[in-house]
């Protein structure tokens, strides 16, 4: 008898602590869907068609949300994201033998913003913010190349799912919880 009250106590304890959770990559069915405008961003990096490959990232993390439609013309966004690929570069991070580096990272710096077109203010700003990945050298320079495209490709799905975030939790959230009574 003991053991069944253990057992139903934790049940609806469980349920209990459950309560609240919101999955942060889901904005809700009520959520007010939002136009957004991203342009190609500047690539100030060398690294060629850097900038294609961010543009191509943002546009699928974008398009996960069905409340979020992207416009090519910035007139009838509601949001513009706008973004400049600032620096690359791939410092040693470790040494095997010989004080031959076998590690480097890649260290892409990035400007963001989100701008509300109605105001023309920007709601949401990152300057100078760094994404890092760690890649392997190779012996072979056709592999290494390949191994630092990966890590570039990497990041560039990391920042697309953090503006994807950005966007789900700080623009269209706060919308909803305006339009709930309370």
């Amino acid at each position: 008898m003991k053991k069944t009250n253990f057992y139903i106590l934790a049940a609806i304890f469980f349920l209990l602590s459950a309560c609240g959770y919101r999955n942060a990559y889901v904005a809700s069915s009520n959520s007010k869907p939002i136009s957004v405008n991203r342009s190609l961003w500047a690539n100030n990096t060398g690294e060629i068609g850097l900038e294609t490959i961010m543009y191509q990232s943002v546009s699928r993390w974008l398009r996960k949300s069905s409340l979020i439609h992207l416009v090519d013309d910035p007139n009838k966004a509601d949001y513009k994201l706008t973004g400049k690929l600032v620096s690359v570069d791939f410092p040693e991070i470790s040494y095997g033998r010989y004080r031959v580096a076998t590690e480097l990272r890649a260290n892409l710096r990035v400007d963001i913003a989100i701008i509300d077109t109605a105001t023309d203010k920007k709601i949401w700003e990152k300057n100078n913010y760094i994404f890092t990945e760690t890649l392997d050298t190779s012996g072979d320079p056709m592999q290494l190349q390949a191994n630092k495209k990966a890590a570039l490709k990497k990041i560039t799905n990391d920042i697309g799912e953090m503006i994807y975030l950005r966007f789900i939790n700080n623009i269209m959230r706060p919308q909803e919880e305006q339009q709930s009574p309370k």
